[in-house]
């Protein structure tokens, strides 16, 4: 912080501050190209929810606006394994994501109901475990799913939901899916139509219309999603065109386009990219996005937030956050935004907010009006999200974990009623990653006051000094 004070002094006694550091690229903020009302569409998180009911105060929850939830039961107490381990097993992992769901829906959220997990293979599964479809054999799926739809009906559960047929099943290593792409494109085109249409029959040619006979039936405002696949769309993986094929085909297409961007590399626009073309290419429809996994752990600070946050943004992508703890963590923490005292404890209280909480929450509570267009830099390391409310511009920036100078131009100042030339003077925030990680408290942002960028020709242009790797910026200038 006191760098950062410096270097803000430094510029006022020595004139224009980029002269003295090399720029590594420029994010652009458009005030004149509008892009809609503010959805804080990147405002959730897979797990990170107490089993406990209310455990985790209200205001947590709606300070960041908190609109999707994803669980399934993953890593209970003991017993508690899933289906393939016996129906107390399974009515454990059951119980937690039940009252998952329900603390979703409290506050309005959709939830992302992970059958896999329940199904039992969570990425703790032995090698012998089985799977959907084994030899041939569909019994013990098409009963588990009977089991599960009944449970769903019976407590109430079935609004708000959406359905991850499975988890990355692409992912190397067998984690979560140890068998062929062929078995798993079977498995999704019976589940889709179990799920859809109660025991309709997979046919090829068939194609719901809007006075289908086939009406829905176990789950009708349930949204079923996928791939979720690990890797983001690429023509030249096979699991993408696979699949993309054979729901073109069996007429099992998603509600929503599902990956994770979680590798530590890649872009929203480019990933987005390449589905459009795909999708041109097999003929499917343009469904809304959704990255129900984003984020690497070292990313899951107030800078790679703020980034992730504007790469969701720009393509309207739904996106909630990765959850890298395990065990009792896992089940707790809103997926690394909160902490408290007893971090080992599944059951105590006295939670706090951490630096990337409140950047979720400017955000969500300050970042209102409507938003406007921006592009990162041309290196992709720096990026914005902007919106102009009725009283300021707001700019929420991030750097992707590393260090430099980049800037920040800020075009079509008349859009909003400013003059075309003079003196703007942009307030800064700061989002802070204290000495405690992801488990440090940090109550508010730190105001790091005004300063003066004189301008002309309608635009104008400012340094970011990123001098941390986790720190991450919000600029305000009054209409």
């Amino acid at each position: 912080m006191y760098q950062f004070l410096s270097l803000f002094l430094a510029a006022s006694a020595l004139g224009n501050p980029l002269e003295k550091r090399q720029v590594s690229g420029t994010s652009t903020v458009n005030l004149g190209n509008n892009t809609g009302t503010p959805g804080h569409l990147a405002s959730g998180f897979i797990y990170g929810i107490p089993d406990t009911p209310n455990q985790i105060p209200d205001h947590f929850y709606t300070d960041i606006g908190f609109n999707h939830g994803r669980a399934g039961g993953a890593q209970v107490a003991a017993p508690g394994r899933g289906w393939i381990w016996g129906l107390t097993e399974y009515k454990n992992r059951f119980a937690s994501a039940l009252s998952n769901y329900q603390t979703t829906r409290k506050y309005g959220a959709t939830f992302i109901f992970l059958i896999h997990d329940l199904w039992g293979a969570d990425g703790t599964q032995n090698s012998t475990a089985p799977y959907p479809g084994d030899n041939g054999v569909w019994t013990s799926w098409d009963n588990y799913l009977t089991q599960w739809i009944s449970d769903m009906k019976a407590n109430g559960a079935t609004t708000g939901l959406s359905v991850d047929i499975w988890n990355e099943p692409d992912l190397g290593g067998g984690i979560f899916w140890n068998r062929s792409l062929a078995q798993y494109l079977q498995m999704w085109g019976r589940t889709y139509y179990r799920l859809r249409y109660g025991n309709f029959p997979i046919q090829t040619a068939f194609q719901e219309t809007s006075n289908s006979v086939h009406d829905r039936k176990d789950l009708p405002t349930a949204k079923l999603i996928g791939p979720a696949f690990a890797g983001q769309p690429d023509a030249s993986n096979t699991w993408w065109t696979g699949f993309l094929s054979f729901v073109a085909s069996n007429a099992s297409v998603p509600d929503e386009w599902v990956w994770h961007m979680e590798g530590g590399g890649g872009d929203m626009e480019g990933a987005y990219g390449a589905l459009y073309s795909m999708l041109q290419t097999y003929k499917l429809p343009n469904k809304p996005v959704n990255i129900d996994e984003y984020a690497t752990y070292p990313e899951e600070v107030p800078a790679g937030s703020a980034w992730w946050i504007s790469q969701l943004e720009r393509v309207n992508a739904i996106g909630l956050r990765g959850n890298w703890l395990s065990g009792t963590q896992l089940h707790d923490f809103m997926g690394s935004l909160v902490s408290k005292a007893s971090q080992t404890s599944a059951t105590a209280g006295g939670y706090f907010p951490n630096g990337d909480f409140q950047v979720y929450k400017y955000y969500n509570l300050n970042m209102t009006g409507h938003r406007v267009g921006s592009s990162p830099s041309a290196d992709l390391k720096l990026d914005t999200y902007a919106t102009v409310g009725t009283d300021l511009v707001r700019v929420l920036t991030g750097v992707r974990i590393t260090t430099g100078t980049w800037q920040i131009t800020i075009n079509d100042l008349s859009a909003v009623g400013l003059p075309t030339s003079g003196t703007l003077n942009i307030r800064t925030w700061s989002f802070p990653y204290p000495s405690g990680g992801h488990f440090g408290e940090v109550d508010a942002p730190t105001d790091l006051g005004y300063y003066g960028h004189v301008y002309s020709g309608n635009s104008v242009t400012f340094p970011v000094y990123q001098t941390d790797t986790t720190t991450a910026y919000a600029f305000e200038f009054a209409l």
